[in-house]
């Protein structure tokens, strides 16, 4: 991270890309660039979050941020600690302090289809759907049965699978259980 708050100016179109990164992985990578390069948009923002509310525990916020610094490349991806910034724990709060902060900056909110699943558990999640279009790439295991009745201003996009999850290499970290001796 380079600056306390990024620079963005009127007229740009920025994507927030929001979550626990914990830890971030190829999958993320895929989501943010298809979403660039699809919606033509100037700049992702990596919202990399203070606190999941529906995930109980996380790794570190520093090793958070530095696994999402790893995975996010080029230019116009740019990892940032706003949230914990701006002191909020809700993408609601996100978006309404984005759009105070930067008048004139057309935001969209990209997220990989799996997060779907669990859209509705959102606090305020009618107001984040219509606040900014919802941009959903498509993720493995994740088909139509996690589509909402979306909103107007949902933006869809298909793409290549990209089979890591954080789940999975979380998972692989962990030492194996050992298992009770059988007399």
């Amino acid at each position: 991270m380079k600056r306390a708050f990024p620079l963005a100016f009127p007229g740009m179109k920025i994507g927030l890309f929001g979550g626990s990164f914990d830890p971030a992985h190829e999958g993320h990578a895929h989501v943010a660039e298809t979403a660039l390069k699809r919606l033509g948009l100037d700049k992702v923002w990596w919202l990399v979050s203070p606190q999941n509310p529906l995930k109980p525990k996380s790794s570190p916020f520093a090793q958070r941020v530095a696994s999402a610094q790893a995975q996010a490349h080029g230019r116009q991806m740019e990892v940032t600690d706003i949230e914990a910034r701006l002191g909020v724990g809700f993408t609601y709060q996100t978006l309404r302090a984005l759009k105070r902060r930067y008048p004139g900056v057309e935001f969209f909110l990209v997220m990989g289809a799996d997060n779907l699943a669990n859209f509705r558990r959102w606090r305020n999640w009618r107001e984040v759907a219509e606040a900014v279009p919802v941009v959903v790439v498509s993720r493995p295991g994740a088909g139509a049965r996690h589509r909402l009745s979306a909103p107007k201003h949902w933006i869809f996009l298909t793409a290549r699978h990209h089979r890591q999850s954080s789940t999975a290499l979380r998972a692989a970290r962990r030492p194996p259980v050992a298992k009770p001796k059988r007399k």
